[in-house]
């Protein structure tokens, strides 16, 4: 579906440099905006429009810490795109091991009224109501 590489920084770790959950959920929201910018909706766009993210429920599996300086692999295998948005990414080391998966569920979010709103229209046309990716409908929440 999409995918970028990264390495693990200084940020991104604790006292033992090992790869933070938040940094995980960090780098899913990432992929989360560089996918909505390839559909046409930059983080400037999303601002005009006074739009974001309102985070909800997430989930991570973690299989095998990434550390310090370590090259990875993010893929987003899932983004349903409706009133929700949920996506689910997968992180790779070099040798391509699934590290660590991450489901994360995010709100439409109108910082102008300061309220969640239903999925703007001006966005959802462009998109269909199954998972982008895997055909599956992940409308409903039953894998949290």
């Amino acid at each position: 579906m999409i995918g970028k590489n990264y390495v693990v920084t200084g940020d991104d770790v604790n006292d033992f440099m090992i790869m933070e959950n938040e940094a995980y959920i960090s780098y899913t929201l990432r992929l989360l905006y560089i996918f909505l910018f390839y559909n046409g909706f930059s983080k400037e766009k999303l601002n005009a429009l006074h739009i974001g993210f309102k985070e909800g429920n997430q989930r991570l599996i973690c299989n095998k810490d990434l550390m310090f300086t370590e090259p990875f692999y993010i893929e987003m295998s899932d983004c349903y795109i409706d009133n929700k948005v949920i996506i689910k990414s997968r992180f790779f080391n070099l040798k391509k091991e699934c590290c660590a998966e991450v489901t994360k569920e995010v709100e439409w979010f109108d910082y102008a009224r300061r309220v969640v709103i239903p999925a703007p229209r001006k966005i959802i046309k462009h998109f269909n109501h199954i998972a982008v990716g895997t055909g599956r409908d992940l409308s409903i929440w039953n894998h949290m």
